[in-house]
């Protein structure tokens, strides 16, 4: 990764440099939320798109937000996980054999897993904790919105699967896990990508432009969100606002281009 690094080449100096404009992001987060395009109809009116209070937490860098997963897509993943390769089932093999049991749909092993995931406090990781914490590149939180960023540099498209899932889209995951931490704020997802060029190049790619589409696509929202209902997913696919460029952000803010690390 190195000079290639997005969160040390991107996402850390882009965003510091903002803190250090106004650690509130009073001045600059609602026009943050307006950049992020879809080639399709648009999910919001702009007027919508508003955040008039401070930030009340900020996370990147060594400092990422980790996202506990939904305890009901645990559920789902006891019942339905699927792996490509069952020959890496971690390390010890009282996991190893368990897991194998629950691909061999054993339901004594099944009704064991699901009868764990009702303890009150879970454990970051076990045999049976088929998903881990989900962390996003950017983290925001005021009184009144979660605002989950994914910086990409190299990278042509988004994480699209893990291990126990055939379809699992990477900024669907960071928007899963903040719906269940929400309450009564909105959820806001979106990436920042890396234009085409140079300093000029604030255009999406358009690869971007199609993955941020797939993103919202049926068969995408239904593979990644198994185990919510149809309104939840209908609402869900509302928090995605698209994708922007790192040249469009420094544009709106003022951010020399050539300050960032590492150019190339």
């Amino acid at each position: 990764m190195g000079e290639y690094n997005s969160s040390l080449t991107r996402v850390v100096p882009v965003f510091n440099k903002l803190c250090q404009m106004d650690k509130t992001g009073l001045s600059w987060l609602s026009k943050l939320l307006k950049l992020p395009t879809l080639s399709t109809l648009p999910i919001h009116p702009p007027s919508e798109i508003e955040d008039p209070s401070p930030i009340m937490e900020h996370r990147w860098g060594k400092n990422e937000k980790p996202l506990p997963p939904p305890r009901s897509l645990l559920r789902w993943l006891i019942q339905n996980c699927f792996s490509r390769d069952i020959s890496d089932l971690k390390k010890d093999e009282i996991t190893k054999e368990k897991r194998q049991a629950l691909l061999r749909k054993d339901p004594e092993v099944i009704n064991e897993a699901l009868r764990l995931l009702e303890e009150p406090e879970l454990p970051e990781r076990a045999w049976y904790i088929l998903e881990g914490y989900s962390q996003p590149d950017v983290y925001l939180e005021t009184s009144n919105t979660i605002v989950v960023i994914e910086g990409k540099r190299t990278e042509t498209i988004p994480t699209t699967t893990i291990k126990w899932m055939r379809v699992r889209h990477q900024m669907l995951r960071h928007i899963d896990c903040s719906w269940e931490i929400k309450g009564s704020k909105k959820v806001y997802g979106f990436f920042i990508v890396e234009g085409d060029g140079g300093a000029d190049a604030y255009d999406v790619p358009i690869r971007w432009i199609e993955a941020s589409n797939e993103t919202i696509s049926e068969k995408v929202l239904g593979g990644s969100l198994p185990h919510r209902n149809r309104e939840e997913i209908s609402e869900m696919a509302k928090c995605f606002l698209g994708v922007t460029t790192w040249q469009a952000v420094c544009k709106e803010f003022g951010i020399d281009w050539k300050s960032l690390p590492k150019q190339r």
